[in-house]
């Protein structure tokens, strides 16, 4: 059984119904909302690996889902459906941040080459719901922090973060990246959506750390970061990094260099894909 779950969102409930049994056939989970509105209630509560939108509907069109999601999910893998006479506003929300889209009446083999290319589109972006033990040790992975500070002691790694000052956020606060409040950040719990030209090109959760190329460059900052729910994020002033750096031996200091190094071009790899994919410059197509 297909543990992948994709959400349908149509006003027209024949075509729900059809795209839905088709699904289930194959062995995905599938669950249906009737708009915009009706789909953001129901992602509040569940996480999907691909979302199926409608261009044209009540209350909140496809378009206007497509950015709420992104907000939300930013790595949401999204597949639009339209009539033949609106392949503009398709092509439009492929540049939104959709993957691809699919013109009525649909095929249905068309719609499951669709489908399983976006679900491994989903895997490779590390946004599926699975709690394979592959994609745990994935996400265990990403976290920075414990890149950041891989071949610290448990007490290096303990007064490391004790130089830093824990601030609380509120959904939809911008969180500074000052050397007045601190330019590198630990995020101790909730969620954060990192925008550079209003692009999100990272989501950030508890134990990711972000601006910590400003110990090289303190000028390195050109990103804005939001909170995406309640947040406690701990700030770490350059001077202060510098100081414990100081006081401990070189061995250290090069350990660290060595992880900075690493960590700031595993996002950067990261960031360059992203933007390109929401920017509608991706270069991989998708199956058609």
């Amino acid at each position: 059984m297909n543990s992948r779950k994709i959400m349908v969102v149509d006003d027209e409930q024949n075509i729900r119904e059809i795209i839905s049994e088709f699904l289930q056939e194959v062995g995905y989970s599938v669950t249906l909302a009737v708009d915009g509105m009706d789909a953001l209630e129901k992602v509040a509560y569940e996480q999907f690996d691909l979302y199926i939108i409608d261009v044209y509907m009540p209350r909140m069109g496809g378009l206007d889902l497509i950015t709420k999601l992104k907000e939300i999910q930013p790595l949401a893998v999204i597949v639009v459906t339209t009539g033949y006479s609106s392949i503009d506003i398709a092509i439009k929300a492929i540049r939104t941040g959709a993957y691809h889209y699919l013109t009525k009446p649909i095929q249905a083999d068309e719609l499951l080459k669709v489908v399983e290319s976006g679900i491994q589109h989903a895997t490779e972006l590390g946004e599926t719901t699975s709690s394979s033990a592959d994609s745990v040790s994935s996400q265990i992975e990403k976290q920075s922090e414990m890149l950041l500070l891989r071949g610290f002691t448990y007490e290096q790694a303990k007064e490391f973060k004790s130089i830093g000052t824990v601030v609380e956020y509120q959904y939809g606060d911008t969180i500074p990246l000052n050397e007045d409040q601190g330019s590198m950040i630990f995020v101790e719990n909730g969620r954060i959506n990192v925008y550079h030209n209003d692009a999100v090109v990272e989501s950030l959760g508890a134990g990711d750390v972000w601006g910590e190329e400003t110990f090289i460059n303190p000028n390195a900052s050109f990103t804005i970061l939001k909170a995406q729910s309640e947040v406690h994020i701990r700030h770490f002033k350059r001077k202060k990094v510098m100081e414990f750096f100081t006081y401990n031996d070189e061995t250290l200091t090069k350990r660290y260099m060595i992880n900075l190094i690493q960590c700031m071009y595993m996002k950067w790899r990261r960031s360059i894909f992203r933007i390109g994919l929401y920017k509608g410059f991706n270069t991989e197509k998708p199956a058609s």
